[in-house]
């Protein structure tokens, strides 16, 4: 009987220290997914934090672009003319940008607008330009012939001095050089364009052969 008894006892001993570990093994299960758990909350939490901060920095930027690109855009048609930029460009849908690309583009825009004040857009002029080189390389010449035969013949007493002929000749030259000189201001003032390289060539020859042909004629004799 005692031995029975005793062997309860050991066996109740043995099944509660077993469930005392079961218990301390699901405890610590229990607490280490809980901080598993509150460490992925807090995770997160931060993420969402970010997200919103980044949210809010994306909706700045967007209205910082808007305001930046509307102000450049209407400046750079005060220059050009709001006929040549037409309506204010608006942003493409669903075309993802980063913020430093974005700030990149706008650097971009604002220095065109300082090329746009020295009038040197990166833009070609029109083609009738091409024309309008020819003309007024001509009229230019055209103006420093008429001037060296006025030069000439400002005194109709006196005959034409040393010092005349060569403020005539110098006139003539002069009409030629100058030609370049009112394209690119005209081309600056007009489109905020410089000239091109056939442009100032169109102009030079159209110089030298209205000068040719009107001091022939104008100066011959004198």
């Amino acid at each position: 009987m005692d031995t029975a008894y005793a062997d309860a006892v050991a066996r109740y001993l043995s099944e509660r220290d077993e469930a005392e570990a079961e218990t301390r093994a699901a405890r610590g299960a229990y607490e280490t997914e809980t901080a598993a758990l509150a460490a992925a909350v807090d995770t997160a939490r931060h993420r969402r934090d970010e997200a919103d901060r980044a949210a809010g920095e994306a909706a700045a930027l967007v209205e910082e672009t808007d305001e930046t690109a509307a102000a450049l855009w209407r400046t750079l048609g005060g220059f050009v003319g709001q006929r040549r930029t037409g309506p204010e460009p608006y942003r493409v849908a669903g075309e993802a940008a980063e913020a430093a690309a974005v700030r990149a583009r706008l650097e971009r825009a604002a220095r065109l607008l300082d090329l746009a004040r020295q009038g040197e857009l990166p833009i070609d002029a029109p083609r009738h330009t091409e024309a309008t080189a020819v003309g007024i390389g001509a009229a230019v010449a055209a103006a420093a012939v008429a001037l060296a035969a006025w030069i000439l013949t400002a005194d109709p007493v006196g005959a034409a001095t040393a010092v005349r002929r060569a403020l005539a000749a110098a006139t003539l030259f002069a009409g030629v050089a100058a030609g370049p000189v009112v394209l690119g201001s005209w081309l600056s003032w007009q489109y905020r364009v410089r000239p091109r390289p056939t442009q100032v060539i169109g102009c030079v020859t159209a110089a030298l052969a209205a000068t040719c042909a009107l001091a022939g004629v104008m100066l011959r004799g004198m």
